[in-house]
């Protein structure tokens, strides 16, 4: 349930974004799953998780989109650590969580304080798409992407995400547990 403090802005970081060197690599057939899955969930925040490999320098490469079983409402949604466990125990050795993924009812895409508490990793991006995935850009531009940096999830601007995702080539599989 949402409380009233989950409306309010957070207050700014304590020191400003420093752009990483690493890159995520997310093929363009893992945003069109998850555009569907985002808008399947109709006019609900839905979440979902993005799991791959990671090189030796720290970069990623989506692999695998996931929609765990959730409770989600208008405004927010939750996943048990029991239903998250079901995705993460079937994944392949060596598959890390590369991104958390969820919607949002409009347009503004900065986390909620209940966003900051419902982080699964602290290692993994956080990707918020707005208007329940109804994205009319072409992504990353116009969607949250966020990064953990001392103490507080950091949105990136549209050129810090630019170079933090990029869209490439290539396949996923698709799991739906909802």
């Amino acid at each position: 349930m949402i409380d009233a403090e989950d409306y309010l802005r957070r207050p700014p970081p304590a020191r400003p974004y420093e752009p990483a060197a690493q890159q995520l690599s997310v093929p363009a057939a893992a945003i069109g799953a998850t555009l569907r899955l985002l808008q399947g969930a109709q006019n609900r925040e839905c979440g979902l998780f993005w799991y791959g490999v990671r090189d030796h320098a720290g970069n990623g490469t989506v692999c695998h989109v996931a929609a765990p079983r959730q409770h989600m409402t208008w405004g927010n949604f939750h996943v048990a650590p029991e239903a998250l466990a079901e995705i993460v125990h079937r994944l392949p050795d060596g598959w890390k969580p590369l991104a958390q993924v969820h919607s949002h009812p409009g347009t503004r895409v900065e986390h909620s304080n209940y966003d900051d508490r419902m982080m699964s990793s602290r290692r993994s991006l956080s990707v918020v798409f707005p208007s329940y995935g109804r994205l009319n850009t072409a992504f990353p531009l116009g969607v949250g992407v966020h990064e953990w940096q001392v103490d507080y999830w950091h949105l990136l601007d549209d050129e810090q995400a630019r170079r933090r995702v990029r869209v490439v080539n290539g396949s996923v599989t698709i799991e739906d547990r909802r």
